[in-house]
């Protein structure tokens, strides 16, 4: 009996990838997949806050009586004592034993270990029957039991790469040319007459009047560049580069909203090769490493190391300085839920020796974990700039008129506005003036040892002000703390699987070394040899897949009088769930018009915390 050959492997994995979606589309009636957690428990709705019988009201320490502030205190030092600290990273500490309130809850752990059992399942099918990578396309025969990630349907596509900077799991990489510390031009090896050849023959003209200046000029030129990889040793087997993609913000109604130039194999203009559009193969290969170092940044600087390793050490900095009737404290604390302990388990089995990060990454253990590091500096060294909608502006993407389709933008600043009036009216229940602010003595300590260098005893977010002065202050530093716990871990974490699940859009390494001239493969199929074998496969697929669900069955909002006894407080938190609900059908609206559906700040979607 003969073989079926390439194209009737490549129609069987089409119809599978059909039927998987069809699968995932009748149990989730929705087109918006971000991730695998519409397979598990998951509530999609907050329940009632109710107040219980006895409720503790939250105070401020000034104004209790000197018996309670005794009693404050010694809550404190004991609370300090179950949350005794060490170094993780130089600029990054963690809890030194995981205290029991910290540990996963059940319905947690019951999700996730009902995925791990569909994740193993799924690998076992595979090895069962194991088909070999001869094409790109062969590697969605890996998801026998997961479903296809949309992504395998169209990945070659050049509108779909650059609409990834836009949509996918990494949107924080994206800056103006206008926003950059640096002249293009002495950077990436492009002219006029390649900017202009790329772009006549996508629009399908014989020339075009726009140069480089001009495009830079009208706000149009954008550019992703993983300049930090530069320092990264790769293992022994692996290779890498530092690249930059240069991207046109396309104004017409009808094109993908950003059009891929060209793509630089490193630093140096000149000696680094420079692919465009116009180079076939060599242009998909470009293409796949320049995925790969998007998929490592935001996996140890933007995921790891500016939300994980970095909330963790604000919780700390919560739970030892302020006592638990205080307001901040109360407001706080579920969106430190499961930090710690989703954090302990990554060091036992993602960033240990042998771990995942080291398993399917480029870099070594060490680079690694230095890159998640510098992450962690870069964040605590401008704590501000990264409040969302400063650091849309300082990179330059703030503008609609110049990037007019951009739902991590538009979205995160409807998210972000909402949530900035729900801190607001909760600060205003318990701090009237703004003397309030600067006489609550909790409040203060908390911003000296959250500022305090880690050498000193605090935990390094050396950006943060000297005091704390007025209720504006506050609100902007508690909205920037929930925003990034919550909203923005779940829109880079629970779209993970669409993207980086598929091993040709997002490969973890490439295990051939960078090219530094085109022509030297025949065609596409030849590319396979730059991606990972069947067990590395798995070992990058396994993990996606468990990192980027949702396990959390408790829906963003959902605490209640979990943590709210305070009624003038649950009425604040009910005000903020009905506004999310009017959030949520605006978003569902804007998905209908958009080049397809961002799923990234759906409150349904979301989480509390960052919790997986």
């Amino acid at each position: 009996m003969r073989s079926p050959t390439r194209q009737q492997r490549r129609q069987k994995l089409i119809e599978q990838y059909v039927l998987s979606r069809r699968t995932m589309l009748a149990l989730i009636g929705f087109a918006c997949t971000p991730g695998l957690e519409t397979l598990l428990n998951s509530n999609t709705k907050p329940s009632e806050p109710k107040p219980p019988p006895n409720p503790d009201i939250p105070t401020l320490p000034q104004k209790d009586s000197p018996v309670i502030q005794q009693e404050r205190q010694l809550q404190i030092e004991q609370t300090r004592q179950e949350y005794q600290v060490e170094l993780r990273l130089p600029n990054s500490v963690r809890v030194e034993t995981l205290p029991p309130q910290e540990v996963f809850s059940e319905g947690y752990n019951a999700n996730r270990a009902t995925l791990g059992k569909q994740i193993q399942a799924n690998q076992q099918e595979f090895l069962a029957n194991p088909k070999s990578f001869d094409a790109l396309d062969d590697y969605a025969a890996v998801f026998p039991v997961l479903p296809v990630p949309d992504i395998a349907n169209n990945f070659r596509d050049d509108g779909k790469f650059a609409i990834q900077r836009l949509y996918g799991p990494n949107p924080m990489e994206l800056t103006n040319v206008l926003a950059l510390n640096y002249n293009l031009q002495e950077k990436f090896g492009i002219t006029d007459e390649i900017f202009q050849t790329v772009l006549a023959k996508i629009r399908g003209r014989k020339q075009v009047r726009e140069t480089l200046d001009s495009a830079t000029e009208e706000g149009g030129l954008f550019v992703t560049d993983y300049a930090i990889l530069d320092t990264v040793n790769p293992q022994s087997d692996r290779f890498i580069t530092a690249p930059i993609a240069l991207y046109l913000a396309d104004r017409s109604r009808d094109g993908y909203p950003l059009i891929p130039i060209a793509i630089q194999l490193g630093q140096l203009p000149g000696e680094s090769l420079l692919c465009t559009p116009l180079d076939g193969v060599d242009w998909t290969l470009a293409k796949l490493i320049a995925q790969m170092a998007d998929f490592y940044v935001h996996a140890m600087v933007r995921h790891l190391g500016q939300i994980h390793l970095s909330m963790e050490p604000i919780a700390l900095a919560t739970v030892r300085s302020l006592a638990a009737r205080h307001p901040v404290n109360v407001l706080l604390k579920p969106h430190f839920e499961f930090t710690m302990a989703v954090n302990f388990l990554a060091d036992e089995r993602l960033i240990n020796s042998g771990g995942f990060v080291e398993t399917f990454f480029v870099g070594t253990l060490e680079s690694s974990l230095n890159l998640a590091d510098r992450g962690v500096s870069e964040l605590f060294s401008n704590f501000s700039e990264f409040a969302f909608p400063r650091n849309l502006h300082l990179r330059g993407v703030d503008d609609r008129s110049m990037l007019r389709d951009f739902p991590y933008r538009d979205d995160g600043l409807l998210l972000w506005n909402t949530l900035e009036d729900y801190v607001s009216e909760y600060i205003g229940i318990y701090y009237r003036l703004n003397r309030d602010v600067r006489e609550d003595f909790e409040l203060q300590n908390w911003l000296q040892v959250l500022k305090k260098s880690i050498s000193d005893g605090g935990f390094g977010i050396a950006s943060l002000p000297k005091q704390i002065t007025n209720r504006n202050q506050l609100i902007d530093l508690l909205t920037q703390i929930i925003f990034i716990a919550g909203p923005q871990h779940s829109a880079i974490a629970w779209t993970q699987y669409q993207y980086m699940a598929f091993i040709p859009n997002m490969p973890g390494a490439i295990y051939k070394p960078i090219p530094e001239e085109k022509g030297m493969f025949g065609n596409e199929d030849s590319l396979t040899s730059f991606l990972p074998d069947v067990t590395r496969t798995f070992a990058q697929l396994n993990p996606i897949a468990s990192v980027g669900t949702k396990y959390d069955p408790k829906a963003f909002t959902d605490f209640g009088a979990n943590s709210f006894q305070d009624p003038r407080a649950i009425k604040v938190l009910t005000n903020f769930q009905r506004r999310l609900e009017l959030v949520e059908k605006r978003i569902l609206r804007r998905n209908k018009r958009r080049k397809e559906c961002y799923p990234g700040f759906l409150p349904s979607r979301m989480a509390n915390s960052t919790s997986g």
